[in-house]
């Protein structure tokens, strides 16, 4: 198992657990995402890797911080593949900030601007 596997189970444990808390069935937060429960499911497992901006929402609709997900994790090695991480000090720092916005309106409107951004042809702001 991969870093990255082990990365993506422990996430989606989190969002079980913050899911569980809430008293919310996978329909209901899947409907909330605009995603099928299995997907959200396949989020809950690691079986797939969720992206920052569904993240981003998935805290908005639990209303937990954006730490929240990793907690208990450790850092890990970058891959020599040219891709982001966690251990990059500028998505530490963003990852900081959104965390600390407390009005739904505002984190609703930065994760629409996130889903935006990463929609956009050639948008690629580490490689």
């Amino acid at each position: 198992m991969t870093a990255n596997d082990e990365l993506n189970r422990a996430i989606g444990e989190q969002i079980k657990i913050a899911r569980k808390r809430q008293n919310l069935t996978l329909a209901k937060l899947a409907d909330g995402l605009g995603l099928t429960y299995q997907q959200v499911a396949k989020y809950e497992t690691g079986r797939n890797s969720v992206s920052a901006s569904t993240l981003y929402r998935v805290a908005a609709i639990m209303d937990v911080e954006l730490s929240f997900f990793f907690d208990g994790c450790t850092p890990i090695q970058q891959e020599n593949r040219g891709s982001p991480s966690l251990n990059d000090q500028s998505d530490i720092e963003l990852w900081a900030a959104l965390s600390r916005v407390k009005d739904r309106d505002v984190r609703a409107s930065l994760s629409s601007l996130l889903d935006a951004l990463e929609s956009l042809p050639g948008f690629h702001p580490k490689g």
